[in-house]
């Protein structure tokens, strides 16, 4: 169809077929309307498909997600179960210490005060 288009304005034979080559190896390179649907077509069907596949992570990760939430809740729940304990056996301690505290300053004080007394009492009769 070229070449007889440029035979037909009196392009030589020789020059003619030289340029329809030449014509014929650059277009030989592009793509037709056939390939670029198949092409468009691929690439929608690859975006589906990683849509779905994207949809079906995120939903897995909210799922792990929500299960690691549940985990950390229950082990924030069994820790502070462990401190109160402890507070409760350091507050049961510290009551232990007071009494025995004011039973050793009974024990020793009132007879150490008695004795001072006694003394002083002897001082001031003598």
């Amino acid at each position: 169809m070229l070449y007889d288009a440029l035979t037909s304005i009196s392009v030589p034979n020789k020059t003619a077929k030289a340029a329809v080559n030449a014509w014929e190896d650059d277009v030989k390179h592009f793509a037709s309307k056939a390939d670029l649907e198949r092409t468009e077509s691929h690439l929608k069907d690859s975006i589906a498909a990683l849509r779905t596949d994207l949809s079906a992570l995120i939903k897995d990760q909210g799922v792990a997600i929500r299960e690691q939430g549940v985990e950390f809740r229950a082990l924030m729940e069994r820790q502070a179960s462990q401190f109160q304990g402890a507070i409760s056996k350091l507050e049961s301690g510290m009551t232990l210490l007071r009494w025995q505290f004011w039973l050793l300053v009974i024990c020793f004080g009132f007879p150490i005060i008695k004795n001072l007394y006694e003394i002083y009492g002897s001082v001031i009769s003598s």
